[in-house]
């Protein structure tokens, strides 16, 4: 019976996150390649809450100046982290290793040598964590720190890319880039995927307010931008009394504001909550990279959206009309106090764009990439992986 290991840096607890859904459908597609393949799990720590962990993330950035590693890689280079990998290694030998993200690169070390090794990238992180620092450019002293360890970080994951030969992106923009890096490598792109029942969405008529949706961890700092964009350039300007704004995902509860119909609901795990609780999704995304993981999850439930290009970078949509993108804030005020968003609230997906996310659609081509893995050759055959640690 073969075993794979993931070797990941967080393990959720507390709330389920984009990220976090990306690497549990890779991980139920391994299963659904050879059903005697057992996937184990090892993860750096369990999820901290916020504000300890920009504790240590600026801990981890102070130090980072004294260190060959970047900020946002030392801050899950732990001991126990190693013990763990070992003991793992010891207790049994792996067909091969899955490294879940770039931050964890850095435990190729970790492996032995000529280790079979698939790469799951979310992102290409570097150009994201350029993105975050952009804003601190002006700050003296910590705009260059920042800005340097955002250089340090740069390398290091496109030198430690330069090692991996079986890699996964996110969106097809992502496998272009790495393949730019890495043109030895075979890449393939796994869109975010499904293996639960559609929603059976029924729209409801409109008798009051339109209740748009905004779905989205705000502790990420992409979604929380975003979001902030939207709540002071566009909502002050939508009609009063026209439309509801709810609010759902971790942190969102803060910004509840009665008189100015937001309501935020926090995180909800049974997202049936919020197919059911509002009318039109939205999402405002105006930075971050990879592919926006709850659009991909609207769209697989026919939800009809309003959207910028940014939140759907990277998907290959077929015309639909439950689709709007609006690119600034002035096509936002003017779509939003018009007539269009009730009769596009009464709309579902095509179901070839919510096709598009559906794992049984997307699991061929794991399974292509895990059989070019020397010395792994996975059997027909659908079966769940086996999580442990």
């Amino acid at each position: 019976m073969p075993h794979a290991l993931i070797l990941a840096h967080m393990k959720n607890t507390r709330y389920i996150h984009g990220g976090c859904v990306y690497r549990e459908s890779i991980k139920k597609m391994l299963g659904a390649t050879d059903p005697e393949l057992v996937v184990d799990e090892v993860f750096v720590h369990k999820q901290r809450n916020h504000y300890w962990r920009l504790c240590l993330q600026v801990c981890d950035l102070l130090t980072s100046q004294f260190s060959h590693y970047p900020a946002k890689v030392k801050h899950f280079m732990t001991g126990r982290f190693r013990a763990k990998v070992k003991s793992a290694m010891a207790e049994r030998p792996y067909a091969f290793f899955v490294i879940n993200g770039a931050e964890m690169l850095w435990a190729l070390e970790l492996l032995p040598q000529g280790a079979l090794v698939l790469y799951i990238s979310h992102n290409i992180e570097h150009s994201l964590y350029e993105q975050q620092v952009a804003r601190y450019a002006r700050v003296p002293w910590l705009g260059g720190l920042l800005r340097d360890d955002a250089e340090k970080f740069k390398r290091f994951e496109i030198d430690h890319i330069k090692r991996i030969r079986k890699i996964i992106t996110i969106a097809a923009a992502d496998q272009k880039v790495l393949s730019g890096y890495c043109p030895e490598a075979r890449i393939v792109t796994i869109l975010p995927s499904f293996d639960y029942a559609h929603h059976e969405r029924r729209p409801n008529p409109c008798n009051g307010p339109l209740r748009l949706g905004f779905l989205g961890n705000l502790e990420w700092w992409p979604n929380r931008r975003s979001l902030q964009w939207f709540l002071k350039e566009v909502w002050p300007q939508v009609s009063d009394n026209k439309l509801e704004l709810h609010l759902y995902g971790q942190g969102s509860i803060a910004l509840t504001d009665i008189a100015k119909r937001v309501h935020g609901h926090g995180f909800v795990r049974d997202l049936t909550q919020v197919w059911e609780g509002v009318d039109l999704m939205i999402q405002p995304i105006t930075c971050g990279a990879g592919i926006n993981i709850k659009v991909a999850e609207s769209l697989y439930n026919r939800m009809p959206i309003v959207a910028t290009p940014l939140a759907i970078r990277g998907i290959q949509l077929a015309d639909d009309p439950a689709i709007k993108i609006i690119a600034d804030a002035d096509g936002w005020i003017a779509y939003l106090n018009g007539p269009l968003p009730v009769s596009q609230a009464g709309l579902m997906a095509r179901q070839e764009n919510a096709d598009l996310f559906d794992m049984a659609t997307n699991v061929k081509a794991l399974k292509d990439l895990l059989a070019g893995i020397d010395g792994y050759k996975p059997i027909p055959g659908r079966g769940e992986a086996t999580c442990q640690g």
